[in-house]
């Protein structure tokens, strides 16, 4: 028999229709000599410190700090969780072959050789289900390309390098600033990764806090509706300011040179998960965590592919199946689609780049198409199959002209902009800006305050 590991029941439940294991059992699915089960994320964690020495169970400066000589396991303390694993143990001891179908990334792979170090079924022969989405044809296809599960050490040696370091830095210095720190009962937690993140933050605001606000004034001038800057930019010294305004009063503005050339703008490449929560928050307001949550449902639901990628490319395999699934969204966006030639797609190195994508590519759209979302669903789903779309659009054309012009020989400077191609960014219509053009000379000028501090660079 041979046994399947999923991350998730749901995961496990298209797994096994996969391999027509159909048969209901008590935490798992069996069929066709398979055996189909899962966990619930984490079911074996690493022990705490009591459970090493009687003597770490105090809280205490002076038994700090705790390091173990070696990490040993537990299974998670609730009652479903040890009966699944117990499920999981006997399955994984009467298989002649197991195979990890955990999440293709980091944590699943340390949830399944967690797992299997529990079971003490290290030597047994394992492989991998390596899969970038949940539809029917991935599934096929990973079941058709097992890889051997040991080609995956480095991967669960760096999960359980990262799982070590955490118990080490979090529970020693949760404990040190707690007793130092912690006043009546306050507990200081202390994390590898929340604590510097948090200090950053910190930081920052004090940053904000610190700042001194500065007046500054600029000197401005307005030729036939286009409006010149001073090249000098802000003036600290209203005095200065005001002399120079005085100085160009009434005199002529000369143009010196009119400058034009063409700036193109590549279409953005495509999602990965940083990316993607960096634009919708900038477009939505959604948080980190909330956009994960979203992309991991809709990944689970065989929506998109894999959301926790930290590649913008894909794949050259992908190549003759992006047509065939734009074609599948043809109806239901006719003029953004039919803007391609889906028979001749651009695959530039922009989009496709094999170098560029280490365990998974970059979220995109599946076959699956959806039937009912939800809002926040329906907002990242439409910017997903939109960057998609985007990526095979020309790029965008703008005709930047810079002139230049003095008066009683003060310089100053006007810029403009205008569009000559949308090309993608057709896709994301934003506010016309008004063009630049010549016009009748007047003065102006303004004061203005810097009321928040620069970002540090």
């Amino acid at each position: 028999m041979k046994v399947v590991l999923a991350e998730k029941p749901s995961v496990a439940r298209d797994i096994a229709k996969h391999l027509n294991a159909t048969s209901r059992k008590e935490g798992y699915l069996e069929g066709d000599n398979w055996a189909v089960t899962w966990a619930f994320g984490h079911l074996v964690e690493l022990q705490e410190p009591e459970e090493y020495k009687p003597e770490w169970k105090s809280w205490r400066i002076d038994s700090l700090p705790m390091i173990p000589e070696n990490f040993q396991l537990r299974p998670r303390a609730e009652k479903s969780v040890q009966d699944q694993l117990n499920t999981i143990v006997r399955l994984f001891n009467e298989a002649e072959e197991i195979i990890c179908a955990t999440d293709a990334g980091r944590e699943g792979e340390l949830i399944f050789r967690y797992i299997l170090t529990w079971a003490k079924c290290e030597a047994k022969p394992f492989k991998r289900l390596w899969i970038s989405s949940l539809t029917k044809e991935a599934i096929a296809k990973g079941f058709d390309k097992l890889v051997d599960g040991h080609k995956f050490d480095p991967l669960y040696h760096a999960a359980k390098c990262r799982s070590e370091a955490d118990w080490i830095v979090g529970l020693n210095s949760t404990r040190f600033f707690t007793v130092e720190y912690g006043k009546r009962n306050l507990l200081l937690s202390i994390g590898r990764v929340q604590t510097p993140i948090l200090a950053m933050i910190v930081g920052r605001d004090r940053e904000i806090e610190a700042f001194d606000s500065s007046d500054y004034w600029e000197v401005h001038t307005v030729a036939q509706d286009a409006k010149f800057r001073h090249t000098k930019g802000k003036f600290t010294d209203l005095k200065e300011a005001e002399a120079i305004k005085s100085k160009v009063e009434g005199q002529e503005l000369i143009i010196e040179s009119v400058e034009k050339k063409e700036e193109l703008a590549n279409p953005p490449l495509l999602y990965d998960l940083t990316e993607l929560q960096r634009d919708l928050n900038k477009r939505y307001g959604f948080t980190a965590d909330q956009t994960l949550r979203i992309a991991q449902n809709l990944y689970e639901n065989k929506h998109i592919t894999y959301p926790r990628t930290d590649s913008r490319y894909l794949t050259s395999d992908l190549e003759p199946t992006i047509a065939p699934l734009l074609e599948l969204f043809r109806p239901f966006r006719k003029r953004e689609i039919g803007q391609l030639d889906l028979q001749n797609l651009n695959f530039n190195k922009r989009i496709i780049d094999d170098k560029k994508v280490s365990d998974h590519h970059a979220i995109i759209p599946t076959n699956a198409l959806p039937s009912q979302l939800n809002d926040d669903e329906k907002k990242l789903y439409d910017a997903v199959l939109t960057r998609l779309i985007a990526a095979f659009y020309p790029p965008c054309m703008k005709a930047v002209t810079t002139v230049e012009a003095n008066a009683v020989k003060e310089p100053f400077r006007a810029r403009g902009t205008v569009l000559v191609d949308a090309g993608w960014q057709v896709l994301y219509p934003t506010e016309k800006k008004k063009p630049l053009f010549p016009g009748a000379f007047q003065q102006c000028w303004r004061s203005g305050r810097d009321s928040n501090p620069r970002p540090p660079a």
